[in-house]
């Protein structure tokens, strides 16, 4: 059995197709992990959706932040200029999209692959057993019958800079920390503007670059293997493939970069490449 990660797909549907063909995936025995955003900006979200839903357990998806617009959008909620979501509101199975796409996780977690996987980030002051159980309370909401007010409440994209005390607050912003963090400070304030490949602020830098990161920390007193991270989001980044920690995978395709796919091994990549 082989597992592969891909970036951020984004409507494409064909190069998803061809990264498959040309590494001979088999859902019978291969297992294709999403790291978020598979719809939004590129031409076939709809196909998107089908196919990896067809997938069934040979697919693991977590959300990203286009993701959750098309939650938002379908429960009424707003376009926005450049969005592609139409074909998937209006398609006949389109219910049954959205209820499997709500009940995706934000996060996944293979211990015996010593990899996990989110969208966008972590919060330095998160351990990778708080980063879960902050995930799990976002899910909870997302598989309510109160998803689609949340959803919508997320497009006023008016997240805390850092973790508060609301409760609703926080929902707020652990969503916008798995879904779009960039640069945070090592106390985990974060800035939700800047999306260039580096800081221009130098209170900030990559959430991934904290070096006492918590989320780094528990394997090593633990005398356990590290657990690496694969994640998205940051076409403007491209690849992070030469990184202690963590893969990066959102190399642009929709934008007219590559799609890319890894193959990951036990806490290492084993394989990458792109079209």
């Amino acid at each position: 059995m082989a597992i592969y990660a891909v970036g951020d797909i984004q409507g494409c549907y064909k190069p998803l197709k061809t990264l498959l063909k040309q590494v001979s995936f088999d859902p019978n025995k291969d297992v294709l992990w999403c790291a978020g955003d598979m719809v939004n900006r590129g031409p076939d979200s709809l196909k998107v959706l089908r196919y990896l839903k067809s997938l069934g357990d040979a697919c693991v998806c977590v959300l990203g932040n286009h993701d959750i617009q098309l939650l938002a959008y379908y429960a009424g909620g707003k376009s926005f200029s450049g969005d592609t979501l139409d074909e998937v509101v209006k398609a006949k199975d389109a219910d049954e999209l959205i209820a499997w796409l709500r009940h995706q996780p934000l996060l996944h977690h293979d211990k015996d692959l010593d990899w996990a996987m989110v969208h966008a980030g972590l919060s330095p002051l998160w351990s990778l057993k708080k980063a879960k159980k902050q995930a799990r309370k976002v899910e909870k909401v997302l598989q309510s019958n109160g998803w689609g007010e949340f959803c919508k409440s997320l497009q006023n994209k008016d997240f805390p800079t850092q973790d508060p005390q609301d409760k609703t607050k926080r929902l707020l912003f652990n969503t916008a920390v798995l879904t779009r963090t960039r640069f945070c400070s090592d106390e985990g304030v974060f800035d939700w503007q800047q999306k260039t490949e580096d800081a221009k602020d130098e209170h900030v830098q990559a959430w991934f670059e904290h070096e006492d990161a918590k989320w780094k920390q528990a394997g090593k007193k633990a005398g356990k293997k590290k657990t690496c991270i694969v994640f998205g989001h940051w076409a403007a980044k491209g690849l992070v493939a030469n990184h202690p920690d963590v893969l990066g995978l959102d190399t642009g395709c929709v934008w007219g970069g590559a799609l890319t796919l890894a193959k990951l091994g036990h806490g290492k990549v084993e394989k990458i490449i792109s079209v």
